[in-house]
């Protein structure tokens, strides 16, 4: 039988321009992971820093989309 796993703990996203590049978006024990999967390098945050990377992250996609409409 298929199962799906819950909950789910790995998105695969499109992290390049141009490139085929896949970037995994992970949790492991509390803790959320960003790597390129040519890399090898894995960002990592823990506890406070998921939320202070989340606010950064939401400030940044704002700009852009403002950026965006400004063009």
């Amino acid at each position: 039988m298929i199962e799906v796993w819950t909950p789910k703990r790995e998105w695969l996203v499109r992290c390049g321009g141009d490139d085929p590049e896949v970037c995994s978006i992970g949790v492991s024990r509390g803790a959320v992971e960003i790597s390129a999967l040519d890399w090898g390098d894995v960002l990592r945050r823990e506890r406070s820093q998921i939320a202070e990377f989340r606010v950064a992250l939401d400030q940044a996609i704002e700009q852009a989309e403002t950026d965006l409409r400004a063009r």
